[in-house]
Order: C-alpha cells, then structure tokens, then sequence
C-alpha cells in the first residue's frame, strides 16, 4: 500500500453512520423515492441510443444499486458531462458515477467511493510528434472538459493554463482533435478506448503519447449525490448498500471486464 492510502473498505466505513439496530433498507413499495442518475453516452458503459433507454454495465450497477438502496431509478436524457455537474449544483438531477475526488465537488456533492481510479493517458494524432515530458505539455494546445477533475496533480495545474482549450465531453475532443483544433487531450484509457472503437471515423487516427500520467498515490471514483437534491438524506442508504455491492464482489463484474483492444489505436 502506497503511503498515506487507506483501501476502499476502510474509507466506506468512515463514511458510514451507526445506525439503531434492526434498521433496514426501504421496501419495495409505490412510496419509493425516485432519484434521477444524470449521464451521457459512453460507449460499452452506458450507451445512450436516441431512440431508446440507456443500457450497458454502468445502467446495470445503478439498477441494482437502487434496488438494494430502496429508490426508483430515473434516467435523464443524454446530457454532457459538464451540464451534469451545473445541474447536480443546481438541485436539479440527483445522482451522477465515477466522479474524482475534489474541494469543489464536495462542497455540492456527497462522495461515496467504490472502485480504485484509471491512470489517465495523453492522446495525440497518429502523424503528431511524441510527448515524453511534462514540459512539452505547455507549448501544446490542450483540450480540456469542462469541470472535469484530473488525478495528477499536474495535470490540475495545466488545465487553467491559457492555451488550454475548454470542451463539453470527450467526444467533442476527439471530433476536435481529429480536425486539427487541438493538439492533445487527456482521458483515462478506458473512456478513450471505448469511444473510439465505437466510432469508425477514429480508427487508426489517434496514439497515446508516452508521456506518464500514473498519480503519485492511489484514488478512487465515487458515486455522487448532490447536497441540493430533496433526497441528499438518503446518502447513508447509498453509503450502506455500495458496500454491500463492494463485500460482494460485484465492482469487477460492473466496470473491468470491458473490452480490452480498438484496432491500432493504442
């Protein structure tokens, strides 16, 4: 374990409530409250068709979630990411997954962590020079989503630099980045992935610079619920029925076995 890292059970426990004895979950019965997950479409996690429901293993994890925790589950439309942050500050959506950790979220969002965070990597055009050193990272102009909190500390610092260049999604970047309006944008592996083997038009387009973005210690992902919800005293019941989900092995199942391969793009 890497200095001043505690593992994931030990920081759910901290986060929990005692509660008096014998007390349990919410029934299933009419009266449940219904809670809104606001999300986007992110390919093999929750891809979101415009003619349909949201389907994939991140649907799949707060649909059980909301069974063990005693809510009805509600979908908003397709949204992009930094319209979800505004409007969990807002009291106007309820509940939102994977979020890193940071001052300003905690000061509208309650924060329950359940998986470890990805290492985050530098994607650059196929015919783009490598980037090795933090220092080149300076001269490039850098797309950034809006709102989005990097793990590296580093990365923090380069996101309020002036040529970086502010996105709504990572979608929009790489589109951006494709046509040149961009020199690099950073993601965690996995989103980067996931987007691109699901878009033709991006293969064989982009390669991961080799650049290490690996933080200085571990972190994780949390699910978030926002303080201005009218159901932010719900978040023990959250709380407590992600560590049911943490002690039954039911994380790996949900967000690491996706695929592992998009054709030459890495």
């Amino acid at each position: 374990m890497r200095p001043g890292t505690l593992p994931l059970a030990v920081l759910l426990t901290w986060f929990l409530i005692p509660v008096p004895a014998g007390a349990q979950l919410q029934p299933d019965t009419p009266e449940k409250p219904e809670l809104e997950w606001c999300l986007d479409h992110l390919p093999y996690r929750h891809d979101y068709p415009d003619d349909g429901k949201p389907f994939g293993p991140s649907v799949d994890f707060m649909q059980e979630l909301a069974q063990r925790a005693g809510f009805r589950l509600r979908f908003s439309p397709n949204t992009p990411f930094s319209r979800c942050l505004r409007q969990m500050e807002q009291g106007k959506t309820d509940l939102m997954i994977r979020l890193n950790d940071s001052p300003d979220r905690r000061r509208y969002m309650h924060l329950i962590p359940f998986d470890r965070a990805r290492t985050e990597v530098l994607l650059i055009r196929k015919d783009s020079p490598d980037v090795q050193y933090f220092h080149q990272l300076a001269e490039l102009n850098l797309l950034v989503v809006r709102g989005y909190n990097y793990n590296h500390r580093a990365l923090k610092q380069l996101a309020q630099q002036t040529r970086s260049i502010p996105i709504d999604s990572q979608d929009a970047g790489l589109q951006m980045l494709l046509i040149g309006r961009g020199d690099a944008l950073i993601s965690s592996f996995e989103v980067a992935r996931n987007r691109i083997q699901s878009n033709p038009d991006y293969h064989g387009q982009f390669k991961v610079a080799s650049l290490d973005l690996e933080p200085d210690e571990a972190s994780f992902v949390h699910l978030a619920l926002a303080k201005a919800s009218p159901y932010a005293h719900l978040r023990q019941q959250l709380a407590e029925a992600i560590e049911t989900m943490v002690a039954d092995g039911l994380i790996p199942h949900y967000f690491h076995n996706l695929p592992q391969t998009v054709a030459s793009d890495h």
